[in-house]
C-alpha cells in the first residue's frame, strides 16, 4: 500500500502537467502521437484518483488501474460514480501504450481528442471534488 507521503496538491499539479502535456502535443503536431497523447491522458485520470485518496487519507496500492482507484474513491464518495465511463475508457491507455510489444494500431486523431475530453472532466471533476471541501 502506498502511504499518503505526498500531499494532494503535489498528484494534482502532476495530473495538470499531464493534461497540459496531452493538449499541447495533440494541438501542435498535425499528426500528433495519439498514443501518447493518450497515455498523458491515463496518467491524468490516475494521478486525480490519486489526489482524492490522498485528501481522503485512503490507503492504496502502488497500482495504474483506474477502475480499481476509483472504486476506492467510491467508498469515500458515491457521486464520483459519474466517472466510470470516464475511467474505464481512460484505463485501456495504459499498458496498451506504454510498450512497443502492447502497442495496438495508432489510435484515430478522434480518439485522442476524446481521450483528452475523458481526462478533463476526472481532472475537473476531482479538482470541484477537493475545493467544494476545503
Amino acid at each position: 500500500m502506498v502511504k499518503n507521503s505526498l500531499h494532494y496538491e503535489d498528484w494534482l499539479l502532476k495530473a495538470k502537467h499531464d493534461l497540459k502535456a496531452a493538449q499541447g502535443i495533440f494541438r501542435y503536431y498535425k499528426n500528433p502521437p495519439t498514443d501518447t497523447v493518450c497515455y498523458h491522458c491515463h496518467q491524468v485520470g490516475e494521478k486525480s484518483l490519486k489526489a482524492f485518496l490522498v485528501y481522503k487519507r485512503v490507503s492504496f496500492p502502488k497500482i495504474h488501474d483506474l477502475v480499481t482507484l476509483l472504486n476506492l474513491c467510491l467508498l469515500k464518495d458515491k457521486a464520483l460514480k459519474n466517472l466510470k465511463e470516464s475511467v474505464n475508457i481512460l484505463n485501456g491507455y495504459y499498458v496498451e501504450v506504454k510498450y512497443p510489444a502492447d502497442m495496438p494500431i495508432e489510435y484515430s486523431k478522434e480518439e485522442a481528442r476524446q481521450a483528452i475530453k475523458y481526462a478533463e472532466l476526472v481532472f475537473k471533476r476531482i479538482c470541484k471534488k477537493l475545493k467544494s471541501e476545503d
